[in-house]
Formats: structure tokens, C-alpha cells, sequence
């Protein structure tokens, strides 16, 4: 508050009581894998299976999953299926990856590279084809030093209402517009310059003619149309759809590829030695596109990407439990107090893993869940598309996607997946050996369902899935309400208020049935409130899942 002096009323607000708590989700789905398209390492917000697509690109056939088929797009394919909305999704790769490029020569030789934007075989679709132009072509905002005589790089000039010609003078370090008057020789030429705000172009040769000639510090600016005949028509298509640039020189493509915006989708330019001339006539296709595919580094270019990412159920798309060490150290990581980005990871069996070597396993974690067997699924890249058997590793994907669509408190238990088939089909006695053994179970029932909504930890604590997304939940929404009070006064006033946005927090956790009830203490010591510290004790219980309907049955 201000410093009273003069008298009148002073008012001070102090906005505590209205704090609420933030938006909290625990369905964010985060996706590292192999893709043929899009960014290397650079995670990715997707809204939906066609953006993925658009992104990344598609998937190629699948052979039998030791084959360095593309793991991405075909997982998140799965997991949009079954409910997931907002996906951060990373492409990861070797360092073999490489972007398909092709370098247009001109008559003096290289002229101009381009280059794919992303790298991949994507970019092996790519041609780009070079003719006669059929329309003038634009020259944007070429540049020009004063001290001698002036002429535009391209010629003849087109009279066009497009042209400007712009001076800037040192000495008062304006930039002026000019007029522009047109001769060359031709039955319509204009006088020449009467005014310092005149410049008159030689349509023929393109020399400039000023009133008064720019100084040595001057310079001139001019955006023309040059005609057709000095130009080439250079088309990009990928497809059935095309770029078209109508061009006058290596440099004029490269600017108006790498124009941001407008510029192109597809690929980027440099210019070569010889770019200042106009590219020679062919038709070519891109070359040497590599998806780096095998031996992709799912840690460092995927999982550590993530690890500042606001997702909540990790994938790593066509990774088995063998990767599963990694996905529970980053999940770890991830949940510290340093990072506050609680999440669980979802693996799954192997191709053509044994039931023995299932249940085997030594995944042991309550941020981790282990899924098995493996799923029947169309495959949209086979001609024609056809019905495949993928890994549990992709059953991890569609159970992700399914927990995606969630809330914290609804259990996997029973629910059904939209596949074709399971890998392998189970009895009862061998679905209880891999419940037991902490696997998440895929039977044949009704449908495809999931047996029991478990994770990999042995602590039966952490034993349903449930109780970890709603202490996940929980943990959430107590940062979200909490944080707002970060740097305001430790006294008995805003402890209070304090409580109230974490009460209300955990009163809705109530109301929609993810807690059967808690308790709440915020307090502080005298020594606490000296060393800036509120204690926020809390007593949840968490709502659990029905596993099991006991029946007793009296006859009379």
C-alpha cells in the first residue's frame, strides 16, 4: 500500500479467497518411435490419427516385427482407435537418417539444392520438374548499391502494377517510394525524370535512369516483373499435389522457397555457385531419403525429450518389455519433485514371446504397466490392406490409448479393445498364472477384453492401476491449487485460504467418485513460517475397482 500522508481512504484487495485450482488431466498420451516423415527428436502435439498421418507420414507394411517396420504412426493408429485425444508425439531415429534432396544444375553447372524439410523416405516421393515458363515471373525486393549506374539483375522488364522501386537515401536515412517511368526503345515510353522522385527503367536491358544519381551509401530496392521468356516454371509434386515457383534464377527459387510464410511445404533451398543463373529444363526425382530407422535411439531421442512434456501415459512405440528398464527410469525421473510430471509407461510382450517367457518377467514398478499377448489388427499399408498379428508391444499402444480416454478413477478391468484377435489365446489357469505375475491380460470374451487392470509392481499397494492415476491425480491438482500461494505472507490468514482451494480441489475429487473421503491439515511452526514452510498433510482414500463379485446363494 502506498505511503499514507494525505488524508482519504486507502484500499488494499487481497485476492486469496478467490484462488481455485487449475485444469488437471492425467490423459495426455506421450509417443516416441520410428517414422518414414516430420521432425527428428522435436516432440509434436497431435489432435487426431490424420494429423499424425499428415505429420509423420504413414506406416509401411508390416512383415514380422524384426524387420525395421515404422513404429509411430501405427501406434498412435492403435491409441486413437481406443480414446486418446492429445498426443505428444517424438520421432526418433539413428544417425543414418538422411533427407532426400536434388541439386538443379544451370548452364554454368550447380545452381540450387533442395533439400526435404524433414528426413525420410518420404522424401524419395518427391520430383520436380523444370520448363518454359507460361506467365512472367516476380523478382521480390532485389537490392542495389548507389555510386554508378544501376541496372536490375533480370531483364526485359514487364510494365506491371506490381513494380515498385524504393530509395533509400543516407543522408537523412529515409526510404522513399519512387515513380516509375518505362522506356527501352518502345512505341509507349515515358519521358524521362523531371523529379528526384522519379526513376525511369529500360525495359530492354533494365538500367535505371534517376534525376538525381544515388550516392555511394544509397540504396535502391526494386520489386519487378520480368518476362516469361527469361524464366523457367519449376514444379514440386509429392503426390497429386504441386508447388509451383515461376523463377528467373537459382536465388529467386530459394527465396521463394524459403519465403516464411508462403513459402514451401516441402523442402528448403540453397543456393549454389551458379545461382544467379536460371535453372536448366528437366524432370528429376529426390534421392537418398533415409528414415534411420534401425538402431534408433528411443532414450535420448525420444524418452528424454519427453521428460519436460506435460504427458501422463508414456509409449515407446514398438518397444518390448526388454525396453521396459528405460520406461520405468524415466518415469521415475519424471515424477520427482524436480520435474513434477508424474506419469506411467505401458510396455508389452515381445514377437512371438512364450507364455513362460511372459510371466517370467522382471518388471517390477507401480509407474509401469506390462501387457500381453499381442493383437490382430488391419494393416492399412498392405496391398490390399490386410489382417496382421502385432506384438504386445502394440496391444500397449491400444490399452494406452483406452487409459487415455479415462478418467484417473475408471479401471481397464473387463473393458473391451477394438482388435481383430489376440496373438494368442489363454485358458483360465494360464490367465491366472500372468495375473499373478503382474501382466496385464488380454483374453477372448464377449470380445477382446482386459482381464484385470494391474500394474508390474509387487506392492500391493500400487496393485491396481486406478490407485496410481488418482494419487497421480491427486498430486496434480494439489500443485495446481497450491502453487498461486507461492511467495504470499505465512501467516494463519492465507493458510487458510490455502486450505479452502486444496479442499475444494479434493471435495470434486470426492464428488466424482475418485476418493471415498480424506482429511486435510495445513499448518506451520513458528520456525516453519520463518523459513518460508506450510505443511499440507493429507489422508486420501482412494475409490478401488470391483475385481470380484462374491455370490451366496439360499435355497429353500
Amino acid at each position: 500500500m502506498t505511503e499514507m500522508i494525505l488524508p482519504g481512504v486507502y484500499i488494499e484487495v487481497r485476492p486469496e479467497g478467490l484462488i481455485v485450482p487449475g485444469a488437471v488431466t492425467v490423459g495426455n498420451l506421450g509417443v516416441a518411435g520410428t517414422a518414414s516423415k516430420g521432425p527428428v527428436g522435436v516432440p509434436v502435439i497431435l489432435g487426431s490419427y490424420s494429423e499424425a498421418r499428415e505429420r509423420f507420414g504413414g506406416y509401411d507394411p508390416w512383415i514380422d516385427g524384426e524387420s525395421d517396420e515404422l513404429t509411430l504412426v501405427r501406434a498412435l493408429e492403435l491409441a486413437y482407435n481406443h480414446g486418446a485425444t492429445t498426443v505428444i508425439a517424438v520421432r526418433v531415429a539413428s544417425a543414418a537418417a538422411a533427407k532426400a534432396a536434388h541439386v538443379l544444375q544451370s548452364a554454368g553447372g550447380d545452381c540450387v539444392a533442395l533439400t526435404a524439410k524433414s528426413e525420410g523416405t518420404w522424401g524419395n516421393d518427391l520430383s520436380v520438374e523444370v520448363k518454359d515458363a507460361e506467365e512472367h515471373a516476380f523478382v521480390n525486393a532485389e537490392e542495389h548499391t548507389g555510386g554508378g549506374a544501376i541496372t536490375l539483375s533480370h531483364a526485359p522488364v514487364v510494365k506491371s502494377a506490381r513494380n515498385r522501386i524504393r530509395l533509400y537515401t543516407d543522408a537523412d536515412g529515409l526510404t522513399r517510394p519512387l515513380q516509375i517511368l518505362y522506356g527501352g526503345g518502345l512505341p509507349d515510353d515515358d519521358p524521362d525524370p523531371t523529379t528526384a522522385s522519379q526513376v525511369k527503367v529500360n525495359r530492354t536491358t533494365g538500367a535505371l535512369a534517376f534525376f538525381t544519381a544515388p550516392g555511394a551509401s544509397d540504396k535502391v530496392t526494386a520489386s519487378y516483373m520480368v518476362d516469361k521468356s527469361m524464366a523457367v516454371k519449376v514444379t514440386l509434386r509429392l503426390g497429386r499435389a504441386e508447388e509451383v515457383y515461376t523463377v528467373v534464377s537459382g536465388e529467386d527459387l530459394a527465396a521463394d522457397t524459403n519465403k516464411v510464410p508462403g513459402g514451401s511445404v516441402w523442402v528448403d533451398a540453397e543456393t549454389k555457385a551458379h545461382a544467379g543463373e536460371v535453372p536448366s529444363k528437366l524432370s528429376a526425382a529426390f534421392k537418398n531419403g533415409n528414415n534411420g530407422e534401425s538402431g534408433a535411439d528411443y532414450k535420448t531421442g525420444g524418452l528424454d525429450k519427453l521428460l519436460n512434456e506435460a504427458a501422463h501415459i508414456i509409449v515407446a512405440a514398438g518397444q518390448d518389455n526388454s525396453f521396459g528398464d528405460e520406461l520405468e527410469a524415466h518415469c521415475q525421473q519424471a515424477s520427482t519433485d524436480a520435474i513434477k510430471r508424474d506419469r506411467i509407461a505401458i510396455t508389452g510382450s515381445a514377437v512371438g514371446a512364450t507364455l513362460d517367457a511372459i510371466r517370467g518377467h522382471t518388471l517390477d514398478s507401480d509407474r509401469l504397466i506390462f501387457v500381453a499377448p499381442g493383437i490382430k489388427a488391419n494393416d492399412a499399408a498392405a496391398a490390399p490392406p490386410t489382417e496382421v498379428t502385432l506384438p504386445g508391444a502394440y496391444a500397449a499402444a491400444a490399452v494406452a490409448g483406452l487409459l487415455a480416454g479415462f478418467s484417473a478413477h475408471i479401471s481397464p478391468t473387463n473393458k473391451t479393445l477394438r482388435v481383430g484377435g489376440v496373438e494368442q489365446r489363454y485358458t483360465s489357469a494360464e490367465l491366472s498364472q500372468l495375473v499373478q505375475s503382474r501382466v496385464l491380460a488380454l483374453e477372448e470374451r464377449q470380445g477382446f477384453r482386459i482381464v484385470k487392470g494391474v500394474t508390474a509392481a509387487t506392492n500391493t499397494a500400487w496393485h491396481q492401476i486406478t490407485t496410481r492415476r488418482i494419487v497421480d491425480y491427486a498430486k496434480f491438482g494439489v500443485r495446481s491449487a497450491a502453487s498461486p500461494y507461492i511467495g504470499l505472507l505465512n501467516n494463519e490468514r492465507v493458510r487458510a485460504a490455502l486450505r479452502s482451494t486444496i479442499n475444494s480441489f479434493l471435495t470434486e475429487m470426492v464428488n466424482d467418485e475418485m476418493l471415498i473421503s480424506y482429511e486435510l491439515e495445513v499448518s506451520a511452526t513458528r520456525d516453519e513460517e520463518r523459513r518460508g514452510i506450510v505443511q499440507v498433510t493429507m489422508v486420501l482414500r482412494p475409490t478401488f475397482s470391483i475385481d470380484f463379485i462374491k455370490v451366496t446363494m439360499f435355497l429353500e
